[in-house]
């Protein structure tokens, strides 16, 4: 019995090993979080595409810190995470996968200061996969993202000048300015949603690629720390509105509505019901503090061709108090080519640039 019966358990095991096929390593070599101690850092990190912002308290000692990373199953990363780091200068992680073949070069850039002057003169590529740019300001940090993230996912070009965000040299001051330009959409994207319009849209905040096919208004959040309280909102702008019909909702065309851009900042309580604003919420939630809108009659457009220098006060909610000792506290600042645009909605055509930016604080 013994002799028939171990040939066909060694049989029926050759079977079953054929049958199961093992999974592949994983070829992702992400940071998903990057964590430093409470007491150092203000808020959660922002990591975008290979950059890796975070904001720290004033005076914190980051000469040597450990920080919690967590990245994709499987991976490792050098130098070994729980090795302690001098953040008083930029520390670069290499990520690598599973397989062992794909990699990702992680750049760490710590801020103790909000950023208050932005003026778009140093522009990097961030996303090696794609040609778009983004700013970024002399520290490396890099509060900036737009929709070109979104718009690469089904429509990549092979110049930075080409999406919807982008430098110029038509500029204020120094040799850059931020250009917005509001396009023409692909139409409906793999039977998931309608973009008759793409809008180009800058903002402080981040945009997950992921959601953004899905629930655009979901895919951005919106808001870096700010410790002191501000007053206005300055720069200089151009905004020329599309020349042909604004299209709404689902591609349906407006001959007789212009459109108009969009130049804000929110200033909100960050607690542990809100970490960030989002399209939904943007400004309408109950943690916002302060208002910095343009109004409607300079959203709607400029005249020739110059630069012509805003000054939006705040308006500050009557039942906030501003608490610094008590309260978190975050700013964003919103510039679209198209006011409605992350509704894909707007009149191809639309042109905004921006420069020389600032938040005015209280002293």
């Amino acid at each position: 019995m013994k002799r028939i019966l171990l040939p066909a358990i060694t049989l029926l095991l050759c079977i079953c090993q054929s049958c199961i096929r093992e999974e592949p390593p994983s070829p992702y070599a992400d940071i998903d979080e990057f964590v430093l101690p409470e007491h150092i850092m203000i808020g959660k990190a922002t990591i975008n595409q290979e950059l890796i912002s975070a904001f720290v308290r004033l005076h914190a000692d980051v000469s040597a810190v450990v920080p919690v990373i967590r990245i994709s199953e499987g991976a490792s990363i050098q130098p070994d995470a729980h090795t302690p780091q001098d953040f008083r200068k930029p520390v670069t992680y290499i990520v690598t996968a599973a397989d062992g073949k794909h990699q990702r070069t992680y750049t760490v850039q710590l801020t103790s200061v909000p950023l208050y002057v932005y003026g778009f003169e140093r522009w990097e590529v961030l996303d090696k996969s794609n040609a778009y740019e983004t700013p970024v300001e002399d520290n490396l940090t890099t509060p900036w993202d737009s929709s070109n993230k979104g718009i690469a996912i089904y429509q990549q070009y092979a110049d930075a000048s080409s999406y919807p965000v982008h430098k110029t040299t038509h500029s204020a001051g120094g040799n850059y300015a931020a250009e917005m330009l509001t396009q023409a959409g692909p139409g409906r994207i793999l039977g998931i949603v309608n973009i008759p319009v793409v809008a180009g849209s800058l903002f402080t905040g981040v945009l997950s690629p992921l959601n953004a096919l899905k629930n655009p208004l979901l895919a951005t959040t919106f808001g870096q720390p700010f410790d002191e309280k501000p007053l206005r909102l300055t720069g200089k702008y151009i905004y020329k509105p599309g020349s042909g019909s604004y299209i709404g909702s689902q591609g349906v065309a407006h001959p007789e509505k212009q459109d108009s851009c969009a130049v804000y900042a929110v200033f909100f309580r960050s607690d542990h019901t809100l970490e960030r604003l989002d399209g939904t919420n943007i400004l309408t939630h109950p943690n916002i503090v302060a208002v910095a809108m343009m109004p409607p009659e300079g959203r709607s457009g400029t005249p020739g061709n110059s630069f012509v220098s805003f000054d939006i006060p705040f308006d500050y909610k009557g039942n906030h108090t501003v608490d610094f000792e008590r309260n978190t506290y975050k700013l964003t600042i919103v510039f679209s080519s198209s006011f409605m645009g992350d509704y894909y909605e707007g009149t191809p055509g639309s042109r905004l640039v921006v420069d020389e930016v600032e938040i005015k604080t209280e002293k």
